[in-house]
């Protein structure tokens, strides 16, 4: 079994990249942070390796940390969660936020990445929940407790905000916990300004 996979890049695309390694072309699919954080073109690219095997057909997943890889494979252990869903999933929102909306029970904003949907989302919220709590609660700053609670009414407002500006909430997401971060104590007007540059300046 392929653990790592370490060579030149010779393709880069949004969901799959080819590595070469001695000669020998890999090709893997990605999530979307892992393709944000692969050097240029025939630079060295290093990334954990993931593989599934279908009756006819051998697909590999490549991922740039061991964290996101673990997230990928804890979804798959949700029945109705398959490798594209999953994939989806840590493409569209970055590991430790993915573990808050999973701890803090947010059916409601998970609901809304592309392809979960309220039933399924609740599904990952029951099987999960409890577990990343207990793995990596423990971890996390008072400060980002508090400010990724469910309950928190900036953070919803604020979500709600970009939602009616037309900006998914799950995009938002790093740039809403940054400005909570940053100016808990400001008003949800000035912290969607905040918010707003985040995004343009990312």
């Amino acid at each position: 079994m392929i653990a790592r996979i370490s060579g030149r890049l010779i393709q880069k695309l949004p969901n799959q990249v080819i590595v070469d390694v001695s000669g020998v072309g890999y090709s893997l699919l990605v999530s979307g942070s892992t393709y944000r954080q692969l050097p240029e073109l025939e630079q060295q690219a290093t990334l954990w390796v993931t593989t599934r095997i279908r009756e006819d057909h051998l697909q590999l997943y490549g991922f740039y940390s061991q964290d996101e890889q673990q997230m990928f494979l804890k979804l798959l252990s949700v029945s109705g969660v398959g490798p594209k869903l999953a994939l989806n999933i840590v493409s569209r929102v970055e590991v430790g936020q993915l573990e808050q909306l999973l701890v803090n029970q947010d059916v409601k904003l998970l609901a809304k990445i592309p392809g979960l949907g309220k039933k399924l989302s609740q599904r990952l919220v029951l099987e999960l929940g409890e577990e990343l709590k207990k793995g990596y609660a423990g971890s996390w700053s008072q400060a980002e407790m508090q400010t990724s609670s469910s309950g928190s009414t900036k953070r919803n407002e604020l979500l709600a905000a970009m939602e009616s500006l037309g900006y998914r909430p799950t995009d938002c997401l790093s740039a809403v916990d940054q400005a909570l971060r940053d100016q808990p104590e400001e008003r949800v007007e000035e912290l969607l300004k905040q918010v707003l540059k985040g995004l343009h300046n990312g």
